[in-house]
């Protein structure tokens, strides 16, 4: 759902707080205006910049399992459950050096952040700033600022049992988490702002797509890049690069010019451009599933008229030899193994009129079988094909069933059979 649609369906107590914090208190609003006054605020890089920074986990899980659920949206009765989960995983990988694992180009970063944490847990403006121009000096990206906050020297400032409900019910009282129906949510048009504040460039499930386009020596140059093991068969190393965050615009940076086109072409994606130009579009090809191609649509259920009842219909084809229903259930690719019966049988469900399926007969199999019933067998295909089944449709029952096929000994075209 998209965020205007959400916070029209609001109630007052709750936009009357959402007005408090995002609108300003002298400013008599009516209610569309005031929608809107909010909406703004929510949807600014600054605001989600400034609001997000100050969360703690396992604020993190929850934000990226629901950007990675479709939709943006998870089951609330399973939510709490996987947020947990996620957060003991992070915190895991890196307690095992799976993850973040260059403590000495970290450790300095770790260190103002606790500082900066300690004072009132929260992170204002000129902390903010010190630590933007930290992860640019010692290239720590933006995603492993919110990694960081997982490490055990940090946890004193958020682990405790009601971490979840405390930043779930932070996010909530912003607006930008909602629950409706059963679910909890993301707005649709904030995702995209949400994952550039956390350092993301797509969901997980597009990352590990677009992994599987590199070679394993590609992968094998990505990890040893974010210097973690390069070990593994390609699988492995793609949900290396996974669970350590690493982003797919650092990953795909590392090829050159003439790989990148390769990788547009191969993901249906222009191939001109500088190196930025294809970076760019590589990553924004893939985050939008323009890789993807479509199945193709299933054929049109076939339901052609018939003029037999399905007994009538199976006096007729049970007449026919081994080879002529072969080369109908051949013709039209129907199974054509197993008993007579089987074959009739399938041919009843393959939903064919009467006229497509004696048309799948060569013209001496047709002219064949109608001489064997005692039939002229003179005229087109059309014809021929038109006299059995009315010769089908209006016996009795009884003469079919006792009726057997002519034998042909003899007869010219278009002549009455000789037995």
């Amino acid at each position: 759902m998209r965020l205007a649609d959400l916070l029209a369906e609001t109630s007052v107590e709750d936009l009357d707080r959402l007005a408090h914090d995002h609108a300003r208190a002298d400013d008599e609003l009516a209610r569309p205006q005031l929608l809107a006054t909010i909406e703004g605020v929510l949807r600014s890089h600054r605001f989600l910049q400034e609001f997000l920074v100050n969360l703690q986990p396992p604020a993190f899980a929850i934000l990226t399992v629901l950007l990675d659920a479709p939709d943006y949206r998870f089951a609330t009765r399973e939510f709490r459950e996987a947020v947990v989960a996620e957060t003991d995983r992070l915190c895991q990988a890196i307690d095992n050096h799976e993850v973040l694992d260059r403590d000495d180009q970290i450790r300095v970063y770790r260190r103002v952040l606790y500082q900066a944490r300690s004072n009132d847990t929260l992170i204002d403006p000129a902390e903010a700033a010190i630590l933007g121009v930290l992860r640019q000096e010692l290239k720590i990206a933006q995603v492993e600022h919110f990694l960081i906050e997982h490490h055990a020297d940090l946890r004193e400032f958020w682990r405790r049992d009601a971490a979840f409900i405390r930043e779930l019910h932070a996010l909530r009282s912003a607006g930008i988490v909602y629950e409706r129906e059963g679910f909890t949510l993301l707005p649709d048009d904030l995702a995209r702002g949400i994952r550039q504040v956390l350092g993301l460039d797509m969901s997980r499930p597009d990352a590990r797509r677009l992994f599987g386009y590199l070679s394993n020596l590609e992968l094998h140059e990505a990890l040893s890049a974010i210097r973690v093991s390069t070990s593994g068969a390609k699988d492995e190393r793609i949900e290396r690069l996974i669970a350590n965050m690493a982003q797919p615009r650092v990953v795909v940076r590392l090829l050159g010019v003439g790989r990148l086109r390769e990788v547009c072409k191969e993901i249906g994606a222009a191939v001109s451009g500088s190196k930025d130009e294809l970076v760019d579009r590589i990553v924004a090809h893939v985050a939008a599933d323009r890789d993807i191609v479509p199945a193709p649509e299933p054929p049109a259920a076939i339901q052609e008229a018939r003029r037999l009842s399905e007994e009538r219909f199976g006096m007729l084809f049970s007449k026919l030899r081994g080879h002529e229903l072969a080369a109908i259930l051949s013709e039209l690719e129907l199974r054509r193994w197993g008993t007579k019966e089987s074959q009739v049988r399938t041919l009843w469900e393959a939903h064919r009129s009467e006229e497509t399926l004696l048309g799948a007969l060569s013209s001496a199999d047709l002219e064949a079988f109608l001489r064997r019933l005692g039939l002229r067998s003179n005229g087109s295909k059309g014809d021929r094909s038109q006299r059995v089944i009315e010769h089908f449709a209006g016996a009795s029952l009884d003469d079919l069933r006792e009726t057997p096929a002519v034998a042909v000994v003899g007869g010219g075209e278009g002549g009455d059979p000789t037995t």
